[in-house]
């Protein structure tokens, strides 16, 4: 295990982690004391379940109006109806939910759920509702937990909580606004900077990689220049995620490759099972509701129990009469072969085991990589499946891996991790996902064949040279290995007609799959937009041009500044006057739907 430093601040504060899950959710915290060292904690009483269970099902119920009548593991009301009584409408019953804050260039395949909202709710009211509830179950297990003092425990520390929000690898910025925007609406966190300021965001595979550090479950790992990949298999992704261990005392730890996140959590398992029981076509058990039951029942037994080596049988009615036994149904229960059931886990191994064998590839071509990485973590909630376990064992170990599951609640990996991501912070560099860059114009070349074929969209710039709007001027490359502490610039110069004195600048961020080499000069349909830079400049220093055919024209030098070391993104502007640099922070605008409604 790893040593903790004792908290070095002058005031006591709270710490609490959100691990919202596609399927299962739930809370870590720590009290920062001054002067001790923090202990992580983990919220095991919820309402509606036995205490000592760490997580509870990422399930709302609301009413057709979008109010909620029920959260986790509790059930909404039940109204007994009578002959007088007012027709009362059927609770909408929302899961799988978190999967609808995805990004745009995540994997659209039909298998994924996409759950109506109810109302006019929109992703980030959903996520405001579910982490609402969350703080309210951490604040009473707080309270009733730390004997005497829990009351007054809370009162101290009501006003100074820093929340860590944990996301899928795949997710970026626009997801981590809108997850703020939700902490925002559910009443966490003030909508000011300084409000802002008190939410920070962990990666779940990072998440993970502290968890096994600071649980002590790498120990024998723990050398300088030894290597480990997380494999964080949840509800709704795979996080697979490489580190180098940079020194050990302090632990200081490297991300080496590329993080991968896959739509292939516990959840597809079930969706593969549900298009199989509706392919069956029985007369009587076709029906929506029946093939919801079978499935349900599926996924709390047979899933969980599956290893790969019989038939097993999913009982869903206790009536006799509950019968097709062409289908294989006998006495409400249907038998699913263990070929089928392969079926249901196998495209799922086969993507995992390839995503690892990407991110093997990854890491041999990180900057100073010596050796490859050996050692494979499976963690988290799915990784409880036997057949899971055993599949990926069986295909690693013949490609010269070790692959272990540790011994402990890994389903309270992420919260518990994010935590330690908090109090910790093991990992000083990152591998950046994608090549990230800025749209501007260029001078027109008639001697390059890519500004030849784009020559019917040349303009006159107000210098009046002859210029190629939309191209790409690249910032970072998909690969590179970024410190915390390292900017990335770009000069770039701003023209306007007359004088410039104070202006706002706006500027496109976009971001492409692809590396350095092999990306287009010019912006297509292979780049996502991620937001605008938004700044406003006063004072800046600008030169002013005579303009052919008559006028002025100014130009302002500016630098923007880049921080991708850091779990979120961080911008600014720069610029020199009198040889001083002068730098202004600059608004970052997602280009996000999020605020849209998806509803039945």
């Amino acid at each position: 295990m790893a040593d903790r430093m004792a908290y070095s601040g002058a005031k006591r504060r709270l710490v609490l982690a959100f691990d919202l899950g596609t399927t299962f959710s739930g809370v870590s915290y720590a009290i920062l004391d001054p002067g001790k060292i923090p202990k992580i904690m983990t919220v095991s009483r919820y309402p509606g379940q036995e205490a000592g269970d760490s997580k509870i099902p990422t399930v709302i119920h609301y009413d057709q109006r979008g109010s909620v009548l029920a959260v986790g593991a509790e059930e909404p009301q039940v109204i007994d109806d009578d002959e007088e009584d007012e027709w009362v409408d059927e609770p909408l019953r929302l899961e799988w939910f978190k999967l609808l804050l995805r990004p745009n260039s995540a994997p659209q395949a039909s298998d994924i759920p996409s759950p109506k909202l109810p109302g006019s709710k929109t992703i980030v009211d959903v996520y405001a509702d579910f982490y609402r509830y969350l703080f309210n179950c951490a604040r009473s297990f707080i309270q009733q937990t730390h004997a005497a003092l829990g009351d007054l425990l809370w009162d101290s520390v009501k006003n100074d909580v820093d929340f860590v929000l944990s996301h899928p690898n795949g997710w970026g910025g626009a997801q981590q606004s809108a997850m703020r925007r939700s902490a925002v609406k559910a009443g966490l966190i003030s909508d000011t900077p300084s409000g802002h300021a008190r939410v920070t965001f962990v990666s779940e595979g990072e998440a993970s990689l502290h968890y096994c550090v600071s649980s002590g479950l790498v120990v024998e790992e723990i050398q300088k220049g030894n290597k480990v990949m997380i494999v964080d298999a949840g509800g709704g992704t795979v996080d697979i995620s490489t580190y180098a261990f940079k020194a050990t005392s302090p632990i200081e730890v490297e991300e080496v490759a590329v993080p991968g996140c896959l739509f292939e959590g516990s959840v597809m398992v079930r969706r593969r099972a549900e298009t199989h029981i509706r392919g069956k076509n029985s007369t009587k058990f076709g029906s929506e509701s029946y093939v919801q039951a079978i499935s349900e029942e599926f996924d709390k037994t047979a899933k969980k129990r599956f290893k790969g080596t019989g038939d097993a049988s999913v009982k869903f009615s206790n009536l006799i009469s509950d019968r097709d036994p062409a289908f294989g149904i006998r006495n409400g229960t249907m038998k699913l072969s263990r070929d089928d059931i392969c079926g249901f886990f196998d495209p799922g191994v086969t993507a995992i085991v390839n995503a690892i064998r990407i991110q093997r590839r990854g890491d041999n071509k990180a900057k100073g990589s010596s050796s490859a990485v050996k050692t494979l973590f499976l963690v988290g909630g799915f990784a409880a499946s036997e057949y899971l376990f055993d599949k990926l064992k069986t295909q690693l170990t013949g490609e010269g891996y070790m692959l272990y599951r540790p011994d402990a609640h890994t389903n309270k990996a992420v919260a518990e991790g994010a935590v330690s991501f908090h109090l910790d912070h093991f990992v000083s560099a990152r591998v950046a996902r994608l090549t990230y860059g800025v749209e501007c114009g260029t001078r027109y070349d008639n001697t390059k064949n890519s500004h030849r074929k784009r020559s019917h969209m040349t303009y006159i710039d107000v210098a009046g040279e002859p210029t190629l709007g939309e191209h790409f001027m690249p910032i970072l490359s998909k690969g590179t290995q970024v410190s915390e502490t390292q900017e990335f610039r770009k000069p770039l110069i701003f023209t306007r007609k007359g004088s410039l004195k104070n202006t706002t600048i706006e500027v496109d961020f976009l971001s492409h799959a692809g590396s350095a080499g092999t990306l287009p000069e010019f912006i297509d349909k292979s780049f996502s937009r991620l937001f605008q830079i938004s700044g406003f400049l006063q004072g800046v220093p600008s030169t002013q041009y005579a303009r052919p055919g008559g006028g002025n024209y100014c130009e302002q030098e500016i630098d923007v500044v880049f921080s991708f070391g850091l779990t979120e993104l961080k911008a600014q502007l720069a610029w020199m006057r009198k040889g001083v640099e002068e730098r202004s922070p600059a608004t970052i605008i997602y280009d996000d739907d999020f605020a849209v409604t998806v509803s039945g």
